[in-house]
C-alpha cells in the first residue's frame, strides 16, 4: 500500500513541505504544473525543479505523471512544462 501523491491537492502553509513528508509513502506522483497554499487567491506555478528535488531527497523510485489542469491553450503549455520536468530531472 502507498499513496498517490498529488502535488496539486496540497492547500496548506507549508506546501512544498508537505509534499517532502509524503514522498517516502508515495508509489505514483501526479505532478500538478500549479499550486495554491493556504490563504492564497490564486493558484500559482509550480517550481519544477523543486518538486523534483523534493522526490530526489525522498528517494522516489517511481513514475511522475505530469498532470495538466491549468487555464492556458494545453497544446501550447504542457510541451513547455514537460520540458521544464525534463530539464529537472536530467539537470
Amino acid at each position: 500500500m502507498g499513496s498517490n501523491l498529488d502535488t496539486g491537492n496540497f492547500h496548506t502553509d507549508d506546501v512544498y513541505g508537505d509534499i517532502a513528508r509524503c514522498v517516502p509513502y508515495a508509489v505514483n506522483v501526479q505532478l500538478k504544473v500549479e499550486i495554491r497554499p493556504r490563504g492564497a487567491k490564486q493558484k500559482s506555478p509550480a517550481d519544477i525543479a523543486r518538486l523534483v528535488g523534493i522526490l530526489r531527497k525522498g528517494n522516489y523510485q517511481g513514475f511522475v505523471a505530469l498532470e495538466y489542469e491549468a487555464a492556458a491553450n494545453p497544446w501550447a503549455a504542457v510541451p513547455q512544462w514537460l520540458a521544464k520536468l525534463k530539464e529537472a530531472v536530467n539537470g
